[in-house]
């Protein structure tokens, strides 16, 4: 658990401030995790996960428990992550010693947990509290898928670095549409969504770049220098101030209802 703040996720519009500035956090292959600067790219170290993690890849963060997932290549695993001390808790193994989960992300409206193994490019189901990993289909693609959940639209994307290109994810069955060629990006990985402010964010680790990418056309637009890494995982984790409105508009709504 981050313990960085409590909040509640609701199922209505909040306005809020424009040009909200959350936390970009990336995590790279040997637990090192970031945060980016989301108008230049440049990294800062903050810590680093427990060794128990193994060989990390993707993060999935969800804002109405204040969990960080992250995903171990190495272990067949998923763990939560306190980003404040970098311990990492076993929630349990994918219970297939052939997945190799890269791609992870978090649905806000249906409260699940999904993952893409690069094995078969297969999307997965994954519990939240056993770890366990169930197949929902194949893509058809290769090499390895990201995902990045829009809460705004409700819609999964996926980015592959076997075509470099951006798409949309069908959630019951794994299959992909395609949206459009990258044109920048040589092996996309994580993605994440700034809900605050409408934007989804790509980093690459052929260029060490971050990227937004256009949700319309697939086109990614160059944010900046990473610096030399191998950045693997993304997760945007917006500020208390973004939680504490969600928190006054349901205590409003519940005064409504009473």
């Amino acid at each position: 658990m981050l313990r960085l703040f409590t909040g509640v996720a609701l199922g209505f519009a909040v306005c809020v401030s424009p040009a909200m500035a959350g936390r970009l956090i990336a995590v790279d292959s040997s637990r090192a995790y970031f945060e980016l600067d989301m108008n230049t790219g440049a990294k800062t170290q903050i810590g680093t996960i427990s060794a128990n993690a193994g060989t990390t890849a993707g993060f999935a963060y969800d804002s109405a428990t204040d969990t960080l997932w992250v995903t171990s290549t190495s272990n067949d695993a998923l763990y939560t992550v306190d980003l404040v001390t970098g311990n990492a808790t076993l929630v349990g193994a994918y219970g297939d010693t052939a997945v190799v989960m890269h791609g992870l992300e978090y649905n806000n409206a249906n409260g699940k947990l999904y993952g893409v193994s690069s094995h078969n490019n297969g999307l997965y189901e994954i519990s939240k509290t056993t770890g366990v990993a169930t197949l929902l289909g194949t893509s058809g693609l290769t090499s390895f898928t990201n995902l990045g959940y829009n809460r705004d639209n409700d819609v999964m994307y996926a980015s592959n670095s076997g075509t470099d290109s951006f798409y949309t994810m069908n959630l019951t069955n794994g299959a992909v549409s395609l949206i459009g060629p990258l044109n920048g990006p040589t092996n996309p990985n994580g993605l994440a969504y700034d809900f605050d402010n409408g934007r989804m964010f790509l980093i690459d680790n052929t260029t060490d770049n971050l990227y937004t990418v256009n949700l319309t056309t697939g086109a990614a637009t160059l944010v900046g220098s990473t610096g030399t890494g191998n950045l693997l995982g993304l997760a945007y984790i917006p500020e208390p101030s973004s939680l504490a409105l969600l928190g006054v508009a349901a205590a409003s709504l519940l005064r409504r209802r009473t």
